[in-house]
């Protein structure tokens, strides 16, 4: 893991950017950002953790 396990604000920063690099304003909706959130790929409709 990058480092800092606990606080996610970090992590969401840069899923936040992922997702706008890919012209998604939600990082849920983003698999780049999916995949720097460690969620397992960017499929819509998965279970809900």
């Amino acid at each position: 893991m990058a480092g800092k396990s606990g606080k996610g604000s970090d992590t969401a920063e840069k899923a936040n950017a992922k997702a706008e690099e890919e012209g998604k304003k939600n990082p849920r909706k983003s698999s780049a950002a999916q995949s720097e959130l460690g969620k397992k790929g960017g499929k819509k409709g998965g279970k809900k953790s």
